[in-house]
């Protein structure tokens, strides 16, 4: 078994460890609140999965990594030189658990401990489904795949055949953004960014928009490079690449698109452009 498939083996049953640890016999807690590190009210859910994941860590990971999670300061794990950087978001669409609605997911993603935390040095990522408990994954320059089916991006370039979601809890809705939502073919909300990108990577939607600068890093580094490696983009709304990140507390806003044409019409419209296909 080469190294890229161990890793992804074991995001695998990490995923599982989540799983269990939010859903099996807990139902009767999903209104219990507790504190994050940072002193921050959060579900009980949130702490649990945070809790697997370094128990994984600790006792199974077959490398030193260091594990940054907004549920607490960088922690590291297994002995030495830290081999990679682990990004998690253990449970995203908290809202959605909590009220019984899917999606909710779980994402991770690794990349080299001496790099800079980016979406283009991703090396490792999943991006699970805790309701469905469908697994997206991706290895850079290796392809992405949903339950071991290589997935790829739609191909729809113009935005009237374009299903699209778009969040908009919070945010009030600007003119450049009305226009794109009235003139898709259709639009949803999923309130689970992890997810509706994972679903622009399958080619289920074909774009995801999310313009609120609400997004930290852990909300997308995972199901960007899902997303990319299955052949569609994501930036900024009004340039082509992410800024640079600093750490998890930055927010940003993000464009993900199935196809280079359309992901060009859909900045062309936040930039104000009237010409609309």
């Amino acid at each position: 078994m080469n190294k890229g498939s161990s890793i992804l083996d074991h995001l695998r049953a990490v995923f599982q460890d989540v799983s269990r640890a939010v859903t099996t016999g807990n139902r009767s807690r999903l209104l219990e609140l507790g504190h994050n590190a940072k002193g921050d009210t959060v579900k009980w859910f949130d702490l649990a999965a945070d809790e697997a994941v370094c128990r994984y860590l600790e006792k199974r990971f077959p490398c030193s990594v260091v594990l940054l999670s907004e549920e607490g300061p960088p922690r590291q794990f297994g002995i030495g030189e830290p081999e990679f950087t682990v990004v998690l978001d253990p449970v995203d669409g908290s809202d959605n658990f909590a009220l019984g609605m899917a999606p909710v997911g779980m994402a991770v993603a690794l990349m080299p401990f001496s790099c800079q935390i980016s979406v283009e040095t991703v090396q490792y990522a999943l991006a699970g489904n805790l309701i469905t408990e469908q697994i997206c994954t991706a290895e850079r320059g290796n392809g992405a795949f949903c339950d071991g089916k290589q997935i790829r991006t739609g191909t729809c370039n113009v935005l009237k055949n374009a299903m699209i979601s778009c969040e908009m809890n919070h945010f009030a809705v600007e003119a450049s953004l009305s226009n794109i939502l009235y003139r898709a073919r259709g639009v949803r909300s999923f309130g689970c960014a992890t997810q509706a990108i994972t679903l622009v990577a399958s080619g289920i939607l074909d774009a995801h928009l999310d313009l609120r600068d609400r997004l930290t890093p852990e909300n997308f580094l995972a199901p960007s490079l899902i997303l990319t490696e299955a052949g569609g983009m994501i930036s900024g709304p009004e340039t082509e690449l992410i800024p640079e990140i600093t750490d998890l507390t930055q927010r940003f806003s993000i464009i993900a698109s199935g196809s280079p044409e359309l992901h060009a019409v859909l900045i062309q419209q936040l930039k104000g452009d009237s010409v609309c296909i």
